[in-house]
């Protein structure tokens, strides 16, 4: 039998989570969005929530909405260990340009890199079919 790597673990919870959010999910497009973030040195998964509280609306407004927040327990692949991971839905394929061109996300974006390792950290589009 094939281990299941990291991604593949993490699919299958985004999985587990949408069919458990099924009202969420039935309105969502086809795409979905995951990503695995590593904190920077001195910085707390409480940190991460006070800047989701205020992010995650901003997103939402533009049509990326986060349906799932995870910890991370245990780490099977060596090289990479992510502090916490979200699951997000896609409303359209302009998300991410509308979202970083709007304000008061940009204004974000210091806190955004002062709170994550983004060179570490990785961010995956998934689409279902």
């Amino acid at each position: 039998m094939k281990k299941l790597t990291f991604l593949n673990t993490l699919i299958l919870l985004a999985i587990t989570s949408l069919a458990s959010n099924y009202s969420v999910a039935q309105s969502a497009q086809n795409n979905f969005f995951v990503d695995l973030l590593i904190l920077q040195d001195g910085k707390t998964q409480q940190d991460a929530n006070r800047y989701f509280e205020k992010v995650a609306p901003i997103a939402a407004r533009h049509g990326l909405v986060r349906i799932h927040e995870f910890s991370v327990s245990t780490i099977f692949t060596k090289g990479f260990e992510p502090d916490l991971v979200n699951l997000w839905t896609m409303a359209h394929g302009d998300v991410f340009k509308n979202i970083n061109q709007d304000p008061d996300y940009q204004k974000m974006i210091p806190t955004r890199n002062a709170l994550f390792d983004m060179k570490a950290s990785h961010m995956s589009i998934l689409d279902q079919h």
